[in-house]
Protein backbone atom coordinates (compact mmCIF):
# COMPACT_ATOMS: atom_id res chain seq x y z
CA UNK A 1 0.00 0.00 0.00
CA UNK A 2 1.26 3.19 -0.77
CA UNK A 3 2.03 5.67 2.09
CA UNK A 4 -0.71 8.11 3.52
CA UNK A 5 1.47 11.48 2.77
CA UNK A 6 -0.66 14.28 4.59
CA UNK A 7 -1.07 17.96 2.78
CA UNK A 8 0.19 20.63 4.53
CA UNK A 9 -2.88 22.35 5.52
CA UNK A 10 -4.39 19.39 6.85
CA UNK A 11 -1.39 18.66 8.60
CA UNK A 12 -1.60 21.80 10.81
CA UNK A 13 -5.75 21.15 11.06
CA UNK A 14 -4.36 17.68 12.28
CA UNK A 15 -2.17 19.10 15.03
CA UNK A 16 -4.71 20.97 16.38
CA UNK A 17 -6.58 17.92 16.94
CA UNK A 18 -4.05 15.62 18.31
CA UNK A 19 -3.71 17.82 21.55
CA UNK A 20 -7.41 16.79 22.33
CA UNK A 21 -6.73 13.30 20.78
CA UNK A 22 -4.29 12.63 23.29
CA UNK A 23 -7.19 12.94 25.86
CA UNK A 24 -9.74 11.35 24.17
CA UNK A 25 -8.44 9.25 21.41
CA UNK A 26 -11.18 9.90 18.97
CA UNK A 27 -9.05 10.83 15.98
CA UNK A 28 -7.08 7.94 16.72
CA UNK A 29 -9.59 5.60 16.45
CA UNK A 30 -10.87 7.25 13.54
CA UNK A 31 -7.95 6.86 11.43
CA UNK A 32 -7.24 3.12 12.89
CA UNK A 33 -7.55 1.27 9.61
CA UNK A 34 -5.27 4.18 7.93
CA UNK A 35 -2.26 3.67 10.14
CA UNK A 36 -2.89 0.26 10.67
CA UNK A 37 -1.13 -0.42 7.06
CA UNK A 38 1.91 1.65 7.81
CA UNK A 39 2.58 0.16 11.03
CA UNK A 40 2.40 -3.10 9.98
CA UNK A 41 4.38 -2.30 7.03
CA UNK A 42 7.14 -1.42 9.52
CA UNK A 43 8.64 -5.13 10.64
CA UNK A 44 12.32 -4.20 11.84
CA UNK A 45 13.30 -1.26 14.55
CA UNK A 46 14.95 0.75 12.03
CA UNK A 47 12.12 0.92 9.97
CA UNK A 48 9.57 2.11 12.93
CA UNK A 49 11.67 4.72 13.90
CA UNK A 50 11.88 5.86 10.35
CA UNK A 51 7.88 6.11 10.24
CA UNK A 52 7.74 7.73 13.51
CA UNK A 53 9.90 10.09 12.33
CA UNK A 54 8.64 10.33 8.78
CA UNK A 55 5.29 12.75 7.66
CA UNK A 56 3.10 9.63 7.92
CA UNK A 57 -0.15 9.26 10.05
CA UNK A 58 1.72 7.59 11.97
CA UNK A 59 4.16 10.09 13.24
CA UNK A 60 1.10 12.54 13.86
CA UNK A 61 -0.37 10.18 16.28
CA UNK A 62 2.28 8.00 17.56
CA UNK A 63 5.36 10.93 17.96
CA UNK A 64 7.77 9.81 20.30
CA UNK A 65 8.93 12.56 22.94
CA UNK A 66 12.49 11.64 22.15
CA UNK A 67 15.87 12.87 20.17
CA UNK A 68 15.88 10.71 17.47
CA UNK A 69 19.42 9.69 17.82
CA UNK A 70 19.44 9.13 21.23
CA UNK A 71 15.93 6.53 20.70
CA UNK A 72 18.01 4.47 17.74
CA UNK A 73 20.95 4.06 20.12
CA UNK A 74 18.89 2.40 23.04
CA UNK A 75 16.23 1.00 20.55
CA UNK A 76 19.31 -0.56 18.58
CA UNK A 77 20.75 -1.82 22.17
CA UNK A 78 17.55 -3.39 23.09
CA UNK A 79 17.19 -5.07 20.12
CA UNK A 80 20.78 -6.85 20.66
CA UNK A 81 19.30 -8.57 23.67
CA UNK A 82 15.94 -9.30 22.20
CA UNK A 83 14.16 -9.10 25.36
CA UNK A 84 11.33 -11.69 26.11
CA UNK A 85 9.55 -9.20 28.82
CA UNK A 86 9.77 -5.32 28.82
CA UNK A 87 8.23 -2.94 31.55
CA UNK A 88 7.55 0.70 30.22
CA UNK A 89 6.42 3.34 32.76
CA UNK A 90 4.55 6.09 30.59
CA UNK A 91 3.14 5.00 27.76
CA UNK A 92 2.12 8.62 26.65
CA UNK A 93 1.76 9.07 22.88
CA UNK A 94 2.59 5.41 22.44
CA UNK A 95 6.22 6.31 20.25
CA UNK A 96 8.14 4.68 21.80
CA UNK A 97 5.76 1.50 22.89
CA UNK A 98 6.25 1.05 18.97
CA UNK A 99 9.53 0.61 19.27
CA UNK A 100 9.82 -1.74 22.23
CA UNK A 101 7.99 -4.02 19.72
CA UNK A 102 10.11 -4.23 17.64
CA UNK A 103 12.82 -4.26 19.77
CA UNK A 104 11.39 -7.29 21.49
CA UNK A 105 11.40 -11.16 20.65
CA UNK A 106 8.29 -11.77 18.46
CA UNK A 107 6.67 -13.28 21.67
CA UNK A 108 7.27 -10.93 24.30
CA UNK A 109 5.35 -9.64 27.12
CA UNK A 110 5.38 -5.50 26.86
CA UNK A 111 3.33 -4.18 29.49
CA UNK A 112 3.14 -0.62 29.85
CA UNK A 113 2.09 1.76 32.47
CA UNK A 114 0.57 5.43 32.19
CA UNK A 115 -1.54 7.37 34.77
CA UNK A 116 -4.55 9.10 33.38
CA UNK A 117 -4.61 12.84 33.53
CA UNK A 118 -0.71 12.58 34.45
CA UNK A 119 1.79 15.20 34.01
CA UNK A 120 5.02 15.17 31.93
CA UNK A 121 3.31 13.93 28.99
CA UNK A 122 1.10 11.16 30.04
CA UNK A 123 -2.43 10.09 30.62
CA UNK A 124 -3.80 9.07 26.64
CA UNK A 125 -7.71 8.74 26.20
CA UNK A 126 -9.19 5.41 26.46
CA UNK A 127 -10.34 4.88 22.68
CA UNK A 128 -6.17 5.49 22.03
CA UNK A 129 -6.06 1.73 23.15
CA UNK A 130 -6.77 -0.19 19.45
CA UNK A 131 -4.03 2.05 18.56
CA UNK A 132 -1.70 1.14 21.33
CA UNK A 133 -2.76 -2.74 20.95
CA UNK A 134 -2.15 -2.80 16.93
CA UNK A 135 1.60 -2.37 17.41
CA UNK A 136 1.33 -5.91 18.45
CA UNK A 137 3.54 -8.46 16.25
CA UNK A 138 3.83 -12.09 15.83
CA UNK A 139 2.66 -13.68 19.06
CA UNK A 140 3.27 -10.63 21.69
CA UNK A 141 1.05 -9.55 24.22
CA UNK A 142 1.00 -6.05 24.64
CA UNK A 143 -0.76 -5.39 28.75
CA UNK A 144 -1.65 -1.30 28.62
CA UNK A 145 -2.22 -0.45 32.48
CA UNK A 146 -3.99 2.61 32.97
CA UNK A 147 -3.02 3.40 36.54
CA UNK A 148 -1.13 5.45 39.02
CA UNK A 149 2.66 3.15 38.52
CA UNK A 150 3.45 4.08 42.40
CA UNK A 151 0.59 2.54 43.81
CA UNK A 152 0.14 -1.16 45.63
CA UNK A 153 -2.37 -2.33 43.40
CA UNK A 154 -0.55 -1.25 40.16
CA UNK A 155 2.55 -2.78 41.47
CA UNK A 156 0.58 -6.04 42.54
CA UNK A 157 -1.17 -6.09 39.30
CA UNK A 158 2.46 -6.14 37.52
CA UNK A 159 3.51 -9.27 39.24
CA UNK A 160 0.61 -10.67 38.58
CA UNK A 161 0.79 -10.35 34.64
CA UNK A 162 4.53 -11.28 34.65
CA UNK A 163 3.38 -14.45 37.17
CA UNK A 164 7.05 -15.01 38.24
CA UNK A 165 9.31 -14.24 35.03
CA UNK A 166 11.50 -10.96 35.23
CA UNK A 167 11.59 -8.05 33.10
CA UNK A 168 14.78 -8.18 30.26
CA UNK A 169 14.43 -5.07 29.85
CA UNK A 170 12.40 -1.48 31.93
CA UNK A 171 12.61 1.50 30.25
CA UNK A 172 11.33 4.45 32.96
CA UNK A 173 9.51 8.14 31.65
CA UNK A 174 6.86 8.41 33.63
CA UNK A 175 6.57 10.87 36.69
CA UNK A 176 9.67 13.40 36.56
CA UNK A 177 9.27 14.45 39.66
CA UNK A 178 12.74 13.49 41.84
CA UNK A 179 10.05 11.33 44.52
CA UNK A 180 8.34 10.41 41.28
CA UNK A 181 11.32 8.61 39.72
CA UNK A 182 13.09 6.83 42.48
CA UNK A 183 9.95 5.41 43.54
CA UNK A 184 9.35 3.79 40.48
CA UNK A 185 12.89 2.77 40.08
CA UNK A 186 12.61 1.55 44.14
CA UNK A 187 9.20 0.35 43.63
CA UNK A 188 10.41 -2.36 40.12
CA UNK A 189 13.97 -2.97 40.39
CA UNK A 190 13.11 -6.19 42.07
CA UNK A 191 11.56 -7.37 39.12
CA UNK A 192 14.56 -6.95 36.90
CA UNK A 193 16.50 -10.52 35.38
CA UNK A 194 19.91 -11.63 36.14
CA UNK A 195 20.87 -9.63 32.90
CA UNK A 196 19.11 -7.16 31.62
CA UNK A 197 18.81 -3.27 30.77
CA UNK A 198 17.41 -0.56 32.87
CA UNK A 199 16.98 2.79 31.21
CA UNK A 200 15.80 6.41 32.32
CA UNK A 201 14.77 8.97 30.13
CA UNK A 202 15.53 12.71 30.87
CA UNK A 203 18.65 12.45 32.41
CA UNK A 204 20.26 15.80 30.88
CA UNK A 205 19.14 19.14 33.00
CA UNK A 206 16.88 21.42 31.52
CA UNK A 207 13.28 23.13 31.93
CA UNK A 208 11.28 21.54 35.27
CA UNK A 209 8.83 20.88 33.40
CA UNK A 210 10.50 18.62 31.38
CA UNK A 211 13.11 17.22 32.92
CA UNK A 212 11.92 17.23 36.42
CA UNK A 213 14.43 15.53 39.40
CA UNK A 214 15.35 12.91 36.77
CA UNK A 215 18.99 14.30 36.01
CA UNK A 216 19.73 14.88 39.80
CA UNK A 217 18.11 11.01 40.31
CA UNK A 218 20.52 9.86 37.82
CA UNK A 219 23.51 11.37 39.07
CA UNK A 220 23.24 9.98 42.67
CA UNK A 221 21.63 6.54 41.43
CA UNK A 222 24.92 6.60 39.08
CA UNK A 223 27.70 7.28 41.67
CA UNK A 224 26.01 4.80 44.45
CA UNK A 225 26.58 1.76 41.54
CA UNK A 226 29.41 -0.44 41.85
CA UNK A 227 31.25 -3.14 39.25
CA UNK A 228 30.20 -5.09 37.77
CA UNK A 229 27.12 -2.58 37.52
CA UNK A 230 27.65 -0.90 33.89
CA UNK A 231 26.61 2.20 33.52
CA UNK A 232 25.84 4.37 29.94
CA UNK A 233 24.72 7.73 28.59
CA UNK A 234 23.35 8.08 25.19
CA UNK A 235 23.27 11.50 24.96
CA UNK A 236 23.14 13.41 21.59
CA UNK A 237 24.25 16.96 23.30
CA UNK A 238 25.08 18.08 26.85
CA UNK A 239 23.58 21.40 26.06
CA UNK A 240 20.47 20.43 24.35
CA UNK A 241 18.81 21.12 27.52
CA UNK A 242 16.83 18.25 28.05
CA UNK A 243 16.07 14.20 26.74
CA UNK A 244 19.31 11.93 27.16
CA UNK A 245 18.73 8.46 27.82
CA UNK A 246 20.64 6.39 31.20
CA UNK A 247 21.05 3.38 30.95
CA UNK A 248 22.35 0.45 33.17
CA UNK A 249 23.33 -3.20 31.95
CA UNK A 250 22.43 -5.57 34.73
CA UNK A 251 24.44 -8.18 35.12
CA UNK A 252 25.25 -11.25 37.10
CA UNK A 253 26.70 -9.81 40.90
CA UNK A 254 24.82 -6.29 40.02
CA UNK A 255 23.09 -5.25 43.17
CA UNK A 256 21.17 -2.30 42.58
CA UNK A 257 20.63 -0.03 45.54
CA UNK A 258 17.38 1.31 47.49
CA UNK A 259 17.85 5.10 47.58
CA UNK A 260 16.30 7.30 49.50
CA UNK A 261 13.43 9.37 47.69
CA UNK A 262 13.69 12.55 50.12
CA UNK A 263 14.24 15.38 47.06
CA UNK A 264 17.68 16.76 48.42
CA UNK A 265 16.59 19.99 46.73
CA UNK A 266 14.18 20.14 49.90
CA UNK A 267 17.21 20.16 52.10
Amino acid sequence: MAPTIIPRAARRLLYKLLQLDYSTGILSLLLLPLIIPEVKSAETVEEMISLLYSRRLARLLLAPMQIREELEALAALVAGARPSTVLEIGTARGGTLAVWTRAASSDALIITIDLPGGPFGGGYGAARIPLYLSLRRGRQRIVLLRGDSHSAATITRVKGILDGRRVEFMFIDGDHSFEGVCRDYNNYKELLAEKSILAFHDIVPGPEHMVGGVPVFWRMLKSSLKEPCKTLEIVKDWRQGGYGIGVILVREGCRLPRLSCHSPCRG
